[in-house]
């Protein structure tokens, strides 16, 4: 599937899960816009970690001319699509940051995460000025990469072909000071992911 397709799929389907249908009038949390210059790629590891299970691979390249620094969890959220005849519909989420605002516009803004209380002992990732950084994460230390159907119908049996995306968005608590923290989103590509099996 071409990713032009896959993408119109995405807008068109996850506009049902984040839209009541009529004209927005404010954003429920803060927002950030997409990083242009810094991208964040995904590839699945069938076993990621002895007895860990499955995981993934993600590397940020950072192509700007700045070290940026972003708030650990990264990536913030995954979000799941399933093949289903000739669509692709939206299957779960979970995490936090990184949801398209509107969700026709796949280059507009996405929701971020912002902690409600000063974070006690937060952890972060520098990547350097035109440099990448690549890390492994399990589905067992990392629990937001879990695929988790959010109802009945969204647990299909039959389904066979899946992709996820991951994201990562964050706004600093008021008194939380990190420089060079990244003011923007990041969205990876769709990761092809094997057929999942999971209980209900």
């Amino acid at each position: 599937m071409r990713k032009g397709s896959f993408s119109a799929a995405i807008a068109v389907l996850t506009a049902v899960s984040v839209s009541t249908g009529s004209a927005v009038t404010h954003h429920p949390g803060p927002y950030v816009p997409l990083c242009s210059h810094i991208n964040l790629t995904a590839s699945y590891l069938a076993e990621a970690e002895p007895g860990k299970g499955p995981g993934f691979i993600f590397v940020i390249k950072n192509d700007t001319n700045k070290n940026i620094r972003l708030a650990r969890p990264v990536p913030s959220s995954a979000h799941w699509y399933a093949h289903v005849g000739s669509k692709w519909l939206w299957r779960a989420s979970s995490g936090s940051g990184g949801s398209f605002v509107d969700a026709y516009n796949e280059k507009g803004e996405v929701f971020a995460y912002q902690p409600k209380e000063l974070p006690q002992h937060p952890e972060y990732m520098t990547v350097a000025a035109h440099a990448s950084q690549e890390w492994t994460e399990t589905v067992h230390d990392h629990p937001s990469l879990t695929y988790r159907p959010s109802c009945a119908i969204c647990n299909n049996p039959g389904e066979r072909e899946y992709r996820a995306i991951f994201a990562y968005a964050y706004v600093p608590h008021p008194q939380e000071h990190a420089d060079d923290l990244l003011p923007c989103g990041l969205r990876s590509e769709p990761v092809v992911m094997p057929p999942l099996t999971t209980t209900k």
